[in-house]
């Protein structure tokens, strides 16, 4: 319905789509990949974005074209003590990127 009406998207991917998410976490293979690093107010983020456009053991879903995995890390400096947190997140997309360097 999105795709029909002439927009974009950009999906999480979630729990709510376990057999998709999982496809996506098993074959994800990347063909382009961006690091990005920010720092300010006490704290370090770092991502490292990736995209595959291999979608062969991905089962259909309207408009796909692009799989996008991000990874994080968060230095918060605290009292001096600094806590990390990482995180992956996936998304799904119909945009064509030819770079992640959008992100």
């Amino acid at each position: 319905m999105i795709v029909n009406s002439g927009n974009d998207y950009i999906a999480a991917l979630k729990g709510n789509q376990p057999t998709l998410f999982q496809d996506v976490k098993t074959n994800f293979i990347p063909e382009f990949t961006c690091n990005q690093i920010n720092k300010g107010h006490g704290r370090i983020e770092k991502r490292h974005v990736s995209i595959c456009k291999n979608l062969d053991c991905i089962r259909p879903w309207p408009g796909l074209t692009t799989l996008i995995k991000v990874q994080s890390e968060r230095q918060v400096f605290t009292h001096n003590v600094i806590e990390v947190t990482t995180q992956t997140r996936y998304y799904i997309s119909h945009l064509l990127f030819d770079s992640p360097r959008i992100w």
